[in-house]
């Protein structure tokens, strides 16, 4: 077990090529923010995990509501569809508000830092 650990380690040390990366799912400690800025942080991250989790609570009415219209006797394919944007709409709504906050509060050099990791706050 312990070769094994080492061995994975030495592989992850080598697949990163000795780049310094960010790696720590939303972490943002690699942005060197101010202590201005980290204070603004905490509350834009604090309302994010709020809309991600009234997210989610949306998300699975949604697949409930999906889910028995497609155990309904005739499917309708606009009311699949509304429902779709729905999950969508909401999704993209709250991405785009954390990340035009983010941008705002970012220097130019710190936001190509931050671009890197985008994924990490896709809203799914």
């Amino acid at each position: 077990m312990k070769i094994l650990l080492i061995v994975l380690l030495a592989l992850s040390l080598y697949a990163s090529d000795g780049k310094k990366e960010h790696h720590l799912s939303k972490d943002l400690s690699y942005l060197e923010l101010t202590s201005e800025q980290k204070e603004i942080a905490k509350g834009i991250l604090k309302q994010f995990r709020v809309d991600i989790k009234a997210f989610r609570e949306f998300k699975e009415k949604m697949e409930d509501e999906k889910e028995a219209l497609v155990m309904s006797e005739v499917l309708n394919e606009d009311d699949l569809q509304k429902i779709n944007q729905a999950i969508s709409q909401k999704a993209s709504t709250i991405e785009s508000r954390f990340l035009l906050q983010m941008h705002n509060l970012l220097t130019p050099e710190q936001r190509k830092k931050f671009a890197h990791n985008l994924e990490e706050w896709e809203v799914e």
